[in-house]
């Protein structure tokens, strides 16, 4: 068996998703090694989809996008960008781990998609491409704070090779992580009677494994699990920062409304019915964030969509940065590596 290395490893969590880089030294999408000088400011952009951007070309990856639109302001500004498509907090604060254990870091931004994030830090498994769902390091909520990971990015899920061959025959891996979350809101049998707005939608709502999930009122508590965990992670970000010297943010680009999306609506999958209210969404938001410095800039459409998209993104962070007079090095009683 280990002779003919099999079963293989089932490894736990990704890094780049792109297909031929290019890609920094952890292996997320962003421009190759190049050394670090003392007198760099650092600026670390950590996400998911956003921050890998793979409509970004290769010779003009976000990183380089934010690196030039920031040195009008600071002509020794690096940024590194560490994210991948489907990425929660849980693995973006490990790999902010990784990153901090061995450099120095200035500023660093956490561009969050809570709707999206919420389910990402919830579940065991994680979803790097569309339809493609693999297993993922994981933390889990006791009290108030996250207890974990179940392993590394790129750490073995079982520990032996017996363990590989034999767990996934009796033991689902996402199932059974889902029978110790908070029991699911199966929502309604019938339509709510005052939903002016109907929309069916293929999503898991009723296990609120979705970016529906925040939206949803009444609240379910596997969302306010979501909710709390999400915000025990973004703490210990928070803290690592600080501890390493850097100031820490989290940036927001909500999709400017249209003029129908400010009113609650039914939502249906599977004959299951939920109501969905962008002010759930919002008070959930809301939630999460209180306490923590926040950069919010609405977009039009997905801010990264496109490279125009992307790279007017980084212009407008960029300049608000620099107003907010983040730009410059906090005193730190920590030597630089």
């Amino acid at each position: 068996m280990r002779y003919l290395d099999r079963p293989r490893w089932v490894i736990s969590g990704w890094r780049s998703t792109a297909a031929g880089g290019p890609v920094n030294p952890l292996g997320y999408r962003g421009r190759p090694a190049k050394p670090f000088r003392r007198s760099d400011f650092v600026v670390i952009l950590t996400g998911a989809a956003a921050v890998e951007c793979l409509t970004c070309p290769p010779d003009e990856t976000l990183d380089l996008m934010l690196e030039r639109a920031l040195r009008q302001y600071n002509q020794d500004v690096r940024v590194v960008t560490i994210g991948s498509s489907g990425y929660g907090q849980d693995q973006q604060y490990l790999a902010l781990h990784q990153f901090l254990d061995t450099r120095h870091a200035d500023l660093v931004i956490d561009w969050a998609s809570f709707a999206d994030d919420v389910p990402a830090n919830t579940f065991r498994l994680g979803e790097p491409r569309p339809g493609q769902l693999m297993p993922k390091p994981t933390f889990t909520l006791r009290g108030n704070d996250s207890v974990g990971p179940t392993e590394g990015i790129g750490g073995a899920v079982y520990k032996t090779k017996l363990t590989t061959l034999l767990r996934p025959m009796f033991i689902n891996l996402d199932r059974n992580w889902t029978t110790l979350l908070p029991k699911a809101d199966p929502g309604s049998a019938v339509a709510p009677p005052s939903a002016e707005i109907q929309s069916h939608v293929d999503a898991d709502l009723e296990g609120q494994h979705t970016a529906w999930s925040i939206w949803l009122t009444p609240r379910p508590a596997r969302v306010k699990y979501g909710m709390a965990l999400t915000r025990a992670l973004l703490r210990h970000m928070q803290d690592l920062s600080r501890l390493r010297g850097a100031r820490f943010e989290i940036l927001m680009t909500p999709v400017q409304s249209s003029p129908h999306s400010d009113a609650p609506m039914a939502l249906v999958h599977d004959g299951h019915w939920f109501m969905a209210d962008p002010a759930a969404r919002d008070a959930a938001i809301a939630e999460i964030t209180t306490g923590f410095d926040t950069i919010s800039l609405p977009a039009d459409d997905s801010p990264a969509a496109t490279p125009d998209a992307a790279r007017q993104m980084m212009m407008r962070l960029a300049e608000t940065l620099n107003q907010r007079g983040l730009l410059t090095e906090v005193p730190a009683d920590h030597p630089r590596h």
